[in-house]
């Protein structure tokens, strides 16, 4: 049976939660592979509004497993909210959320130096989400983070623990002029904030192995967009994890051979949040007119996403470095009052022209842009490709023939139901 990875092909926020929610109807086992809770997965099912932050959003498929990878960082608070959610709402996860014991731990430590960093970097700063993924990422690459599976003993954890809060607190008064962190009242807030956490702590590699054996059908769930890359994102403002296809295997734990259809989400137009180059960003009119439009606050800190047109050499760039196998388009529906529509094809750079983005000269490449008329219809209600407008269809077609990458699925609305499947038998998994 296929395995599908499902990626962002811009800078995040593409609709991720609403395409894995879809797609995981099928799926036995659902792995989230990076991220933490900078992620925000809004999923619509019955005119029930769910967003997911660590638990994949695979987790309201009663039939999947749903399984937070070695590569992803955990903060039980969210955690804790999010499962209270779910309990308010009757749904059960039960035996089938696990979280991975060498997942890395978010602690209060991680957040407040995420902050005071980025307020002292001023007009260098980064514009982070502040809930302490860069320090928590940094903790695990050197060698001092705290894992999911040190939650199992009490111990291990006081022991890793006060090692740690007197480093941080080290970096809080010498560099920052903070107030220290109490090493016994965090030490017994966060164990027992944890304890639901640590009876969810399992193997998470083995048991997505023996499921890929079993030719059960496996689905990897990104987080962000792969313009955010920690490699191949727009340095350095991008995430602190791998968040292309080339994240799954360490972030899962499992061979790079089992893996074999990558999908790519892209909006009908392009969003971003925080700081950080976009060449089709669009004037503050303009810009203020979408965000009313698609609704474009993140989920996971609220702020208004910068709005521009849609960007083909960055979706492009996903294609190539993925080797998506197609594109699932979101948000069509965004764009049903406008008179006319602009596409980037191409840049134009030190006046030749860029066919793909390149971060590195990210400031100075200037769009070239293709204009096509709108369709001026309402198409929330299309169930078929043919049911859309001739417009609607037109610009989806010169999106697939700009980016070289087909569109399986086009989503024209936030419900589960709002999604038409177009070059749907490009994808196995679909079939």
């Amino acid at each position: 049976m296929p395995n599908l990875t499902v990626v962002g092909a811009q800078w995040g926020d593409e609709g991720k939660g609403k395409v894995v929610d879809y797609l995981a109807r099928s799926a036995g086992v659902v792995a989230r592979f990076q991220g933490g809770p900078n992620a925000g997965h809004t999923v619509c099912v019955d005119r029930n509004t769910f967003t997911f932050h660590q638990i994949p959003s695979a987790i309201l498929s009663p039939k999947a497993t749903c399984i937070i990878g070695c590569g992803c960082v955990i903060d039980p608070y969210v955690f804790e909210h999010e499962l209270a959610v779910l309990r308010k709402k009757k749904i059960s996860p039960g035996q089938r959320l696990v979280v991975d014991c060498r997942a890395h731990m978010i602690l209060p430590y991680h957040q407040q130096l995420d902050r005071l960093r980025d307020e002292q970097l001023a007009k260098q700063r980064i514009g982070t989400t502040g809930r302490g993924i860069g320090p928590a990422y940094a903790d695990k690459v050197n060698r001092t983070g705290i894992r999911a599976g040190d939650l199992l003993s009490e111990e291990v954890f006081n022991d890793k623990l006060k090692r740690n809060v007197a480093a941080a607190n080290f970096l809080l008064m010498d560099r920052y002029k903070a107030e220290p962190i109490s090493f016994k009242a965090t030490a017994h807030e966060y164990w027992q904030a944890t304890r639901r956490i640590a009876r969810m702590v399992g193997d998470g590699s083995r048991m997505l192995e023996d499921a890929l054996r079993r030719g059960e059908r496996v689905l990897f769930e990104g987080a962000q967009g792969m313009h955010l890359d920690i490699d191949l994102g727009t340095y350095p403002y991008v995430t602190s994890s791998t968040t292309w296809a080339g994240g799954v295997a360490p972030g899962t734990g499992i061979s790079p051979v089992w893996l074999e259809e990558v999908v790519g989400i892209a909006k009908a137009y392009t969003t971003r949040v925080g700081l950080g180059p976009f060449p089709t960003e669009m004037n503050d009119a303009d810009a203020e007119r979408l965000r009313a439009l698609g609704h474009e606050y993140g989920a996971t800190t609220g702020r208004p996403r910068r709005c521009g047109w849609f960007d083909a050499p960055v979706v492009r760039a996903s294609v190539r470095h993925n080797k998506l196998r197609a594109l699932v388009v979101t948000k069509l529906d965004v764009l049903d009052s406008l008179e006319e529509i602009k596409v980037c094809r191409a840049y134009r750079l030190e006046g030749r022209e860029v066919g793909e983005f390149d971060p590195f000269h990210a400031a100075e490449l200037e769009p070239q842009y293709e204009t096509m008329p709108g369709w001026r219809e309402q198409i929330s209600g299309c169930r078929t490709f043919a049911g859309l407008p001739l417009r609607a269809r037109r610009y989806l077609a010169k999106l697939e023939e700009l980016c070289d990458c087909p569109i399986a699925l086009v989503s024209v609305g936030s419900e589960r139901s709002q999604t038409i499947p177009y070059k749907s038998r490009k994808l196995r998994w679909l079939r």
